[in-house]
């Protein structure tokens, strides 16, 4: 009799520990008013099916950012097909922020800081992957913001929210392909034809430069090309205003581009992978590359746990257990 009361006791003791340490987390979910909750779940429903974030919450992906409109219904015309999905994200952040206090992380960095004009980023950074890519590449970081810099310095940039996203990585394509967890080869190649597409576009803008030789590109080049140009022309940037990172001088720019191009393709998610709504992200990679086999390998299985957990969970919940753990 004495050990079943004493079983009795401990599986009681047993109980009431487990819903001590949920309880906190359900006591402060319940304290906010179910308006707010179902802007948060838009939020998240959003940040997990319409972008990469589930990569960056569940698995290595350094980090993910979505763009949206500060003041949605004054977009420009190509922007307004769809507003809703802006003011949506915006209502949503403005909810977060009156709640983020009382969901503290120490894994993670949830911020928002300027995009370009009008627009602004919601990042979600992975501390532990980010600070394991940084230590591999901190060459590429010193090239670009010196020999002083620090993973702590980055993290303050983007906590501040006081620089624009690209000056925090000084317009460095190779450091936003680095950070979006990219991968090293296929960041450095886009970073590569970007620079050579400059040269391109420091002869064309040249006062006294012939026109460009459009025979020398192929079509989709050339009008990638092109578009760069007419935004840089309506910017009112010059030749000698192009930011220009270190990068070997070459001497048929038309050639070295079309040849690098070749080696580049996109990574997609199959269609079989499309019909589910938590997606891997997709990015250039170099045709054949172990180290792209090897991060689709790691988000495909990042994909699937984030699929599991949202199968039996909101994506408020889901989130904020992930975030807080």
């Amino acid at each position: 009799m004495k050990c079943l009361l004493w079983l009795f006791l401990l599986i009681l003791v047993v109980g009431c520990h487990v819903s001590k340490k949920k309880a906190p987390f359900e006591k402060q979910l319940s304290e906010i008013p179910l308006e707010d909750q179902k802007k948060l779940e838009t939020l998240f429903h959003h940040m997990m099916t319409g972008d990469y974030f589930a990569c960056t919450l569940f698995g290595d992906k350094p980090m993910t950012f979505q763009e949206f409109f500060e003041d949605p219904w004054k977009l420009p015309s190509a922007g307004m097909a769809n507003p809703y999905c802006f003011f949506y994200l915006e209502e949503g952040w403005k909810t977060w922020i009156k709640y983020q206090n009382q969901f503290h992380s120490s894994r993670f960095i949830f911020t928002k800081i300027p995009s370009k004009v009008g627009y602004e980023f919601i990042i979600l950074i992975n501390k532990v992957a980010f600070e394991k890519m940084f230590d591999r590449n901190r060459d590429v970081f010193e090239q670009a913001l010196g020999p002083q810099i620090t993973v702590e310095q980055i993290f303050q940039d983007f906590e501040e929210g006081k620089k624009p996203f690209s000056k925090v990585l000084n317009e460095h394509e190779g450091l936003v392909g680095l950070v979006l967890g990219y991968g090293r080869e296929g960041s450095m190649q886009v970073y590569h034809n970007g620079r050579l597409k400059q040269q391109i576009l420091r002869h064309t803008l040249y006062p006294l430069s012939p026109p460009m030789e459009d025979n020398k590109l192929p079509r989709k080049i050339l009008i990638s090309v092109r578009l760069q140009e007419k935004s840089l022309v309506q910017r009112g940037i010059k030749w000698d205003q192009l930011s220009n990172h270190d990068l070997e001088f070459s001497h048929d720019p038309y050639t070295d581009l079309c040849q690098s191009s070749q080696q580049c393709e996109f990574l997609l998610p199959s269609w079989h992978e499309r019909i589910f709504h938590i997606l891997p992200p997709n990015f250039t990679i170099v045709k054949g590359s172990e180290e792209a086999k090897q991060l689709k390998k790691e988000y495909d299985a990042a994909m699937q746990v984030a699929r599991e957990a949202f199968k039996t969970k909101s994506f408020l919940m889901g989130f904020l257990e992930q975030y807080c753990k």
